[in-house]
C-alpha cells in the first residue's frame, strides 16, 4: 500500500465549516468594532438573517439582545483587528443556583430552629445554680450549638452569593470602633491559647466609611478568628489602610505558615490546606465566604504566605469616607515606651501611639526598655507586658518622673487595679488596647476610674419590662417556652397564641403593649398575622410589633417592614436585645395595662 501524497485532497472541515456547525453562539468584529459575522447558532436563538446583524456595533448589538435566557461573553482579539465574542448560557446554572439558595434556605430555617432553642434552654440553665462541673458540661453543649450555627449561616451565605440573591446593607460605620470591639472579643478565644491579638488602624482610615457592618465583621471574625485556630504560638495582628479610596483590611500571624499549593485552593469552599492535619475544627469555608463578601463589594482578597514564615491574609474593597481620618494628637510631646516580648504587640502599640502624636519607642527585652527610659529627658509613658512586671521598681529607679502603665489581659487587669497592683506601676491598660484609653490613660487617667468597654455590655438587671403586657405568638413549643421564660423574668406578662390567626384575634381587645410574633407559624404566618392586626380598627392597629425568625436575613428584614412590624429579633432570644427593643417600642405613657 502507497503512502498517501501531500497534495492529494483533504476531507477536513475548514475553518468556516467549523464555525457554521458550532453550537455555541459566536459574533466577530472587524477592526472598527461593526459585526462581521455571526454563526447560525446565534441567529437561532436572536432570530433574524445574518445581514440584519452585520454592520453593527458589536458592544452595543450585544448588550440589546432580547432573550429570555441569560448568556455570558468571553472576548479575545483576532489577529488582524477585531474581537470574537463567544456565548455561553447560564441561564439554567443561574437557576439552580436560585433553586439551591432556596432549598438552603428552607432547610437551614429548620435546623436553626432546634439550635435556637437548644441554645436558649441552655442560658435559662445556666441561672438554676448548677455545680461546677455540670456548668462545664452545659459550656460544651452552647459552644457545639454555637459552632452548628455558625456552620449553617456560612453554608447559607455562601449558597446566597452564589445565586446573587445575598444584598449588602451599605450604612455608616465606624471601621475603627468596630475592629477594635471585634478583636476584643476574638482576644478572650487567643488568650485562651497563649496568643496575643492587637490591631493597627493607620492614620488615614476615615472616621466614618460607607459598608455593611455585619458584612465587614464577619470578614474580621473569619480572617482573625482563622488566623487564631492555626496559630500555636505566638500572636496575630489585625490592620486596616485606606488606599485610593479602599478600604484594607490583613492579619497577620505567626502560624506555621501555608505552601504555594495549598495557597491556590484555600480561598474555595471546603479547602483547608495543609491545615488539615492542624486538628482544628472547621468546614473550610471561613476563606470562601471571605473572597465572595469582597467580590460582592466589588473588592478581592489574597494571600502572601510561605511554610515556617506565618501568614498574611488580606481582603480590600472600595469604600466612600463619610467623615475624614481624626486629626487630634492628644499625645503630642510625650515619648511613649513599649517593652513586650512579642513582637506584633510592640508593633501595634507603638503604631498607635504614634497616631496619637507621641514619639514611639520600642523595646524587645528589659534591658533595652531600661536603656531607652534612662535616656528619655521629657514626659515619659512606659508600658510594659505583664509578663516583665517584676521589672517595674527597677524601671521606675531608672526613670522616676515615668507614667509606669501594666499591659494586662482581661483576665489579669484585677491584678493591677488601685488596690492591689504591684509597686511601681501607675495603672494599667487591656490587651488589644483602644486608641481612646491609650490616649487618656498615656496621658495620666487611671484606668480604675475609666468608662467600662462598649464592647463589654453589662447584661440587664432587674425587671426592666414590669408592666408591659405582651403578646407572643410561636408556634414550636421548645421556643415558646424558652421566649415565656426570658419576657417573664424580665418583668412581662405574657399572652401566648399558638398561630397567626390566634394571635389577630387576641391583638384585637387592645390589651397587650406589644406583641411578637414567629414568622413562620400554621394558619397564618407573622407576616399576614402584622397585616391583619395593622387592619385592625382603633388603637389595636398602632401596638408595636417585632418579628421572631430562626432566620435573620435581609430579604425577611424587608419583608417585615413592609408587613408593618417595628423591630426584628432572632432566635434565641437575647434578654438584653430584647429589653432595649421592648423598653423602646413601649414608651411607659403608651402602656396598656400598668402594674
Amino acid at each position: 500500500m502507497s503512502a498517501p501524497s501531500d497534495s492529494a485532497p483533504s476531507n477536513r472541515p475548514g475553518p468556516a465549516q467549523l464555525l457554521e456547525a458550532m453550537s455555541e453562539i459566536l459574533a466577530a468584529s472587524g477592526p472598527d468594532g461593526t459585526l462581521a459575522y455571526v454563526n447560525p447558532a446565534f441567529l437561532a436563538v436572536f432570530g433574524g438573517a445574518a445581514g440584519d446583524w452585520l454592520g453593527r456595533d458589536l458592544d452595543i448589538a450585544l448588550q440589546g439582545l432580547d432573550s429570555k435566557r441569560l448568556f455570558e461573553w468571553t472576548r479575545a482579539p483576532l489577529p488582524g483587528g477585531g474581537v470574537v465574542a463567544l456565548g455561553r448560557d447560564v441561564s439554567a446554572a443561574r437557576e439552580a443556583a436560585r433553586g439551591k439558595s432556596v432549598f438552603f434556605a428552607s432547610v437551614t430555617h429548620e435546623l436553626r430552629t432546634p439550635l435556637a432553642g437548644a441554645l436558649g434552654a441552655a442560658d435559662l440553665l445556666r441561672e438554676t445554680g448548677l455545680k461546677p462541673d455540670q456548668m462545664a458540661y452545659l459550656d460544651v453543649v452552647r459552644a457545639s450549638a454555637e459552632h452548628a450555627l455558625r456552620l449553617i449561616d456560612d453554608i447559607l451565605d455562601l449558597s446566597r452569593l452564589e445565586a446573587g440573591a445575598l444584598a449588602l446593607r451599605p450604612e455608616p460605620v465606624d471601621l475603627r470602633g468596630l475592629i477594635e470591639d471585634a478583636c476584643e472579643m476574638l482576644a478572650l478565644r487567643a488568650a485562651q491559647k497563649g496568643l496575643t491579638l492587637d490591631h493597627v488602624i493607620c492614620p488615614d482610615v476615615p472616621e466614618l466609611i460607607r459598608a455593611d457592618p455585619g458584612r465587614v465583621r464577619q470578614i474580621l471574625f473569619n480572617l482573625a478568628g482563622n488566623a487564631v485556630k492555626f496559630t500555636d504560638s505566638g500572636g496575630v495582628l489585625v490592620e486596616a489602610e485606606y488606599r485610593k479610596g479602599a478600604i484594607r483590611l490583613s492579619v497577620r500571624d505567626t502560624g506555621p505558615g501555608i505552601s504555594e499549593d495549598d495557597q491556590t485552593r484555600l480561598f474555595e469552599h471546603f479547602e483547608r490546606g495543609a491545615q488539615e492535619g492542624s486538628g482544628a475544627p472547621g468546614a473550610g469555608l471561613g476563606l470562601a465566604m471571605v473572597r465572595r463578601l469582597a467580590e460582592a463589594a466589588g473588592g478581592q482578597a489574597g494571600i502572601s504566605s510561605s511554610p515556617g514564615a506565618g501568614a498574611l491574609f488580606w481582603c480590600q474593597w472600595p469604600a466612600e469616607a463619610l467623615a475624614p481620618a481624626p486629626r487630634a494628637r492628644p499625645l503630642a510631646g510625650r515619648t511613649v515606651l513599649v517593652a513586650a516580648p512579642e513582637a506584633f504587640q510592640r508593633q501595634a502599640l507603638a503604631a498607635q501611639a504614634s497616631c496619637l502624636g507621641a514619639h514611639a519607642l520600642a523595646a524587645e527585652d528589659i534591658e533595652t526598655a531600661w536603656a531607652l527610659a534612662a535616656d528619655q529627658t521629657g514626659p515619659l509613658t512606659l508600658i510594659l507586658s505583664e509578663a516583665w512586671a517584676d521589672e517595674a521598681g527597677g524601671l521606675k529607679t531608672a526613670a522616676p518622673r515615668a507614667r509606669l502603665l501594666a499591659l494586662a489581659r482581661p483576665e489579669t487587669k484585677d491584678l493591677f487595679s488601685a488596690a492591689a497592683r504591684p509597686a511601681g506601676f501607675d495603672g494599667w491598660l487591656v490587651a488589644p488596647v483602644r486608641l481612646r484609653s491609650l490616649a487618656a490613660f498615656a496621658a495620666g487617667q487611671d484606668a480604675d476610674a475609666a468608662p467600662p468597654s462598649t464592647a463589654a455590655k453589662a447584661p440587664v438587671r432587674g425587671r426592666p419590662l414590669a408592666g408591659l403586657s405582651v403578646l407572643l405568638a410561636e408556634d414550636d413549643p421548645v421556643n415558646t417556652l424558652i421566649a415565656r421564660t426570658v419576657l417573664e423574668r424580665l418583668g412581662a406578662r405574657v399572652t401566648h397564641a399558638a398561630d397567626g390567626r390566634a394571635a389577630v384575634e387576641a391583638a384585637a381587645g387592645g390589651e397587650h403593649d406589644a406583641a411578637i410574633l414567629d414568622l413562620r407559624m400554621p394558619v397564618m404566618d407573622g407576616l399576614a398575622a402584622a397585616r391583619a392586626i395593622r387592619a385592625l380598627p382603633g388603637a389595636a392597629s398602632a401596638m408595636p410589633l417585632a418579628a421572631l425568625t430562626a432566620n435573620a436575613t435581609e430579604a425577611d428584614r424587608t419583608l417585615c417592614l413592609a408587613a408593618g412590624m417595628d423591630a426584628f429579633l432572632t432566635k434565641p432570644l437575647d434578654p438584653d436585645v430584647l429589653a432595649d427593643v421592648l423598653t423602646g417600642l413601649c414608651a411607659p405613657q403608651n402602656r396598656a395595662r400598668l402594674a
